[in-house]
């Protein structure tokens, strides 16, 4: 019992508890800190995925509406004949709008390809349930939507946005190139 009196006893357990609960706190910011970094690594290689999906999938588009567009170069009348099989492959914009990732690209980029699937495609589909009513009417869209894109320079940002972040996340150790 003489050691419960002790000076040194109840300091050195008062250390020990100390020195605990310290370790416990370290350990523990340390090792959130470390779960927010990789949060935020597989946070970035989503947003990657999808924005380099995004691209891809507008690139096709945009030459695929291109191709009809050159067709139709000195033909003072659009007949549906030169528009035949015209569709907008859409798969990855409509995969994108489930992934938490989407909203991580660049407002102005998300913005400029979310309008132009909205207006290419609503006049797809006005043509389409029109019964191929109006293949004027859908051209000059179409005509309008690439023409914005060119100038807004969208494909060009936007590869280079996917290009700044692939560098990015292979600075920080995550390979972007899958096999």
């Amino acid at each position: 019992m003489s050691e419960l009196r002790s000076a040194s006893f109840w300091v050195g357990h008062i250390v020990v508890i100390f020195a605990t609960m310290l370790g416990v706190y370290l350990a523990a910011t340390a090792g959130f800190k470390q779960a927010l970094k990789l949060d935020l690594l597989q946070s970035d290689r989503g947003t990657y995925y999808v924005s380099e999906s995004l691209h891809q999938e507008l690139v096709f588009n945009n030459e695929n509406m291109q191709f009809y567009l050159d067709g139709l170069k000195g033909k003072s009348n659009v007949f549906n004949e030169h528009i035949e099989g015209i569709k907008l492959n859409n798969f990855i914009f409509n995969a994108a709008q489930e992934s938490d990732s989407t909203f991580e690209i660049a407002p102005d980029l998300l913005s400029e390809v979310s309008q132009y699937y909205f207006t290419v495609g609503n006049a797809l589909n006005t043509y389409y349930e029109s019964e191929k009513e109006s293949p004027r009417a859908l051209v000059k869209v179409i005509k309008a939507e690439t023409e914005k894109l060119a100038e807004q320079d969208t494909l060009a940002r936007l590869s280079q946005y996917n290009t700044k972040l692939a560098t990015d996340l292979e600075q920080r150790g995550v390979p972007t190139v899958q096999h």
